[in-house]
């Protein structure tokens, strides 16, 4: 699948246009969409060159907007102040995508029964240099070859068969960069309070957990491997792991991590249900 969307046909809605719907479309423009393809509602919204922002639904109607693709992209809090406003424009061939979190295809399929296909999809941060992995589901009748032309120029991507895991994968993937930056931070700062300056940790320890996953990316062994080819018994290496692993404290820390975004997706959604 080519990363170049020169070609791609259609007008793209961005509903909610901030840190993440900002990275995707800052991608898609980078893989050539032509701008005047494109119109945001988000009052807040980063200007680019090309594309129109408007207020408010509203304002864009008025403006005679209309799409063909329309993605969610606000705060899933703000899903039923939407939906009312939106739905009777999801009707025909519009399909509608959703990057919100806890908000099932079901939920969507309740506010929005007209559209011709509902596309959840789960991307992470670093989309915003290709390098990210997007979880997608859908239900109707979703022309996944274009779907997939807006995907590719993200990242990976991983068709999942129905969307029962995704609020799973939102604490996994979707969470998971700002948990590795919190992991690349302290392994920064417990350099630097053994002695390395904070420019220098900081530097070493980026470096040092960016080759390492580019190496088991690029590698078809599994980490358990990799460790072995690092560690050598009662060596310097294995003196740290042995830290790490004490009584499966790691594996445990990082489990109740995931548990605590997945679950607080879970209450988001049935706040934007009404149900919390």
């Amino acid at each position: 699948m080519t990363k170049d969307l020169t070609t791609f046909n259609g007008r793209l809605l961005l509903v909610g246009c901030g840190n993440m719907a900002g990275a995707m479309l800052d991608r898609w423009l980078a893989a050539g969409l032509d701008p005047a393809q494109v119109a945001v509602v988000d009052p807040a919204a980063a200007k680019r060159p090309g594309v129109v922002i408007h207020a408010s639904l509203a304002e864009w109607r008025g403006a005679g907007g209309s799409a063909d693709w329309i993605m969610l992209g606000m705060k899933p809090q703000q899903l039923g102040e939407v939906a009312g406003e939106l739905a009777p424009l999801a009707i025909g061939d519009v399909h509608l995508l959703s990057i919100l979190a806890g908000v099932s295809l079901s939920d969507l399929a309740e506010r929005f029964p007209d559209a011709k296909a509902l596309v959840r999809i789960l991307p992470n941060l670093a989309a915003r240099i290709g390098a990210g992995v997007s979880a997608v589901a859908s239900s109707g009748d979703a022309d996944m070859d274009a779907v997939a032309a807006l995907l590719d120029p993200l990242g990976r991507t991983v068709a999942l068969p129905d969307d029962s895991t995704m609020d799973l994968v939102t604490a996994f993937t979707g969470s998971g960069p700002a948990f590795v930056f919190r992991l690349i931070e302290a392994y920064a700062a417990a350099g630097e309070r053994l002695g390395l300056s904070s420019d220098d940790s900081l530097a070493l320890a980026t470096a040092t957990f960016g080759g390492a996953a580019a190496l088991l990316a690029e590698s078809d062994e599994r980490p358990g491997t990799l460790i072995a080819q690092v560690a050598s018994k009662g060596g310097t290496t294995q003196a740290g792991l042995d830290v790490l692993d004490n009584d499966g404290q790691l594996a445990a820390l990082l489990t109740n991590v995931l548990r605590a975004a997945r679950d607080r997706g879970r209450e988001l959604a049935d706040i934007a249900r009404g149900d919390g």
